[in-house]
This record gives C-alpha cells, structure tokens and sequence, in this order.
C-alpha cells in the first residue's frame, strides 16, 4: 500500500525565515439568532495583516517526517525539508505563500472565483456578488456571503465529477476496523452507488430540501456515506459525535428538529462494547419530553460489535438499514442547491454552555474546504491520506470527508483506538 499521509504530519514545506503570524481584531458581536451562522471570511483585507516575529525558543528535539528519522537540531525545532522535496510542494517557498496571500487581500473576488471555477457549478455566481459582507452591527444583520446567485452541489462535486471523469474505479475510502483484520474499501463508483442508494431511501420516507437529519455513527465508511447522501438531497446533516451521552444527543435534536436520526446498533473501542442504538433510544425519550419526536431511526447492524438479535428495538420507528437502503436504486438525482443554503449544523461541544448550532452553507465551505486540503497536506493524486479526527468534529468534516474527496482523494477511515 502506498505511503499514508497523516493530518497529524502535514506535508508542508519549513524554512528559515521568520515566523508570519496572523493578527486580527476581536470578532463583532454576534447574532442573537438561533442555530448561531459563523463563516470564515476568506481573504478579507479590513481584518488580517502579516507581521515578522521571530519564533519562540524550543530545546533541539528529533523528529520524523514521512516515516524518515531526523537528527535533533537546536534551529529552533524547525525541520527543514530537502530541496528536492520543497521543489515539488504545492507551495514551495515562504514567498510564493506570501505572493497568493496578498493576491488573496488584494483582490479576494478574483482570488476565490478562480479556484471556485474549479468546480461545477449548474449556475454561476453574480461576478458583483464573490463575497458580501457586513461585520459591523451598527450597519445591520452580521453576515458573509459566498458565490451569491451560484448553485451546486457538495456531493456531485466529491462524488459524481470524478465518476464522470473516467475516474470511478479509483479508491475513494479504505476503512480500518477496530481490530486488525477488519478493513474494506469503496471505489469512488461504488461510493457513489452507496450514497444515492441511502439518498433514495431518505427521500422515500419524506426527507427534502432544509431538512435536518441527526447522524450518529462511529467511524464506519457509512459516516461520510450519511453526509453526502444528505448533501446529495438538499437535506441539512448534523453529525454527532459518537462518544456524546443521551443528553447531549437530545439537546442537538431538540434544536435542530430532524426528520430521520442515522445510528448504529453498537461499535467496539478496543475491548469495550458501546450500546449506541441505546444512547439514541434514551435521547428520544428525552427529546419528545421536550416536544420533538423524531419519526425513524434508521439503524445500521454493525456486527462486528452486536447481533442483530442482541438489539433493543421499537417497532414502527426503527429500520434496519441493511433492510431497506440496498433496495433502492443506485442513480438519484441532484438537488442543485444555493452557494448560501445550510449544508450541516455542527455543535459547539456545549462545555461552557448550552450547544450552539454552527450553520456552514454550501459554496464558501466547498471551495475553502478544498483548497486548504490540497495545499495544506501538499496532496497529490497518487497519495492515501489520513486524518486522525472523528467525523463528529469539523476537522473530520473537512479532513476526512470533504476536502478529500473533493480533490478526487483516497482516504483511510480508521475507526480503532
């Protein structure tokens, strides 16, 4: 198998030159509407400036990149690499990262709309309407705005382009299991067979465009499945991490109101049995006290941790998804979406307070997720990638199922500990 890069040891490119920092001003107040919007704004010149600083003193330390032991250096830590490997980056130099970040400030509309050209859009965005902003309260509602008058899709762009490119037979995911000999792997047709068969089967029981949908899994490859068949039907998915209680569970279903929840029956860390189907079952309870009754639970069989047989069940709610989702047919049309509409709701982790929902809209998200996934990782199409977060955090939404898959990427989904 090929070399695996990891998240954790980007391939990047270090060098001598003096730290740049970004500097910013505190964030404007935020809205008092319910589930909270924040964005990123890419490349706004009021907001972010370079300035030199140099790096903080650390002991020499050895390190390893790509699986390539190094001497320990007292040059601050840094590990610089060869020149041969710095020539083949994405970015090869401090300088060229300087020259694309002040093309990115200087003229952020045709910075952004070149990469999104990239993409497949079923309709252009306004060229007057790159990014719309206002950050300053006294003026009005706070809001970013991406691609405004655009319309694609997540899942055509991650999926179907690279289907359609003579390209389906590549490997989309491997998965690693909890023990050694438990692995699978899609192709990037057979990922696209898998989503719109799920796609269909949401459809089928009343799932449009804005609904929400609860998933709940650990990480099997019918995570990122889950998100982009949501994403493939206009629906709003908000992942949940699978090590939260029922509590937590219920708060997120409470707000966010979704139509289906997606779990599994149970999933093995190491040696210990985690009951996720009854987690769900104890937050729905919850949740109708509090007025939100969820009408289906979809529920994987995840055997390699319970039977079938070993499963609490409500009849008339649950639904096996081995039941139900292969019966349905591999081809579903897209639901061509605004750049601005919801894509997924992802919680704060509620630590300091009740959850917030954070709403990330399609275009933006696509375009920004993409990019800093290739240039980030210095990804190339012969590599297979790694990124050690869960699917439940917006790094393993970026990492492990969009930014890769939008660069046409194989990634290892690692469900072990």
């Amino acid at each position: 198998m090929a070399q695996y890069i990891y998240a954790t040891t980007a391939r990047c490119c270090c060098s001598s030159a003096r730290a740049l920092p970004l500097h910013a001003p505190a964030l404007a107040p935020s809205s008092s509407r319910s589930p909270l919007r924040w964005r990123s704004a890419m490349g706004a010149s009021d907001r972010l400036t370079v300035a030199a600083a140099k790096p903080r003193h650390a002991a020499p330390c050895a390190a390893t990149v790509l699986g390539e032991p190094l001497p320990a250096s007292d040059d601050h830590g840094l590990v610089h690499p060869s020149a041969d490997f710095a020539a083949q980056a994405l970015v090869s130099s401090p300088q060229q990262y300087l020259e694309m970040y002040q093309r990115s400030i200087d003229d952020p509309a045709g910075f952004w709309s070149e990469i999104a050209e990239t993409f497949y859009w079923k309709q252009k965005w306004s060229p007057e309407e790159v990014c719309t902003e206002n950050l300053d309260v006294t003026k009005g509602p706070i809001k970013i705005e991406w691609f405004k008058g655009g319309k694609t899709n997540i899942c055509h762009n991650a999926v179907d382009r690279y289907v359609e490119a003579g390209d389906g037979a590549k490997i989309a995911m491997y998965w690693e299991g909890n023990e050694p000999d438990q692995d699978g792997k899609l192709t990037y047709s057979e990922l696209l067979d898998k989503v719109c068969q799920l796609a269909n089967y949401l459809k089928s029981v009343g799932v449009e465009k804005g609904d929400a949908v609860v998933i709940y899994l650990p990480m099997l490859m019918e995570l990122p499945i889950a998100m982009l068949a949501c994403a493939r039907i206009g629906a709003v998915h908000s992942v949940v991490f699978a090590g939260f209680s029922a509590d937590a569970i219920a708060q997120r279903i409470t707000d966010c109101k979704p139509k289906v929840v997606i779990t599994c029956n149970a999933v093995k860390r190491g040696q210990k049995l985690i009951p996720l189907k009854d987690i769900v079952d104890a937050s729905l309870v919850e949740s109708a006290k509090n007025g939100v009754t969820v009408g289906i639970c979809l529920t994987y069989e995840n055997q390699l941790a319970m039977k079938k047989e070993d499963t609490q069940w409500i009849a008339g709610r649950d639904v096996w998804w081995q039941d139900v989702v292969p019966n349905f047919p591999t081809r579903c049309d897209v639901e061509w979406v605004d750049a601005e509409d919801p894509l997924f709701l992802l919680y704060t982790s509620g630590s300091t307070g009740k959850p917030k929902g954070v709403l990330h809209t399609t275009g933006g998200y696509m375009v920004y997720a993409a990019t800093t996934f290739k240039h980030a990782f210095d990804y190339k199409p012969t590599d297979i990638y790694w990124c050690t977060a869960d699917c439940g955090w917006i790094t393993g939404h970026s990492y492990v199922t969009y930014g890769p898959l939008l660069n046409g990427a194989t990634v290892l989904v690692y469900e072990g500990v």
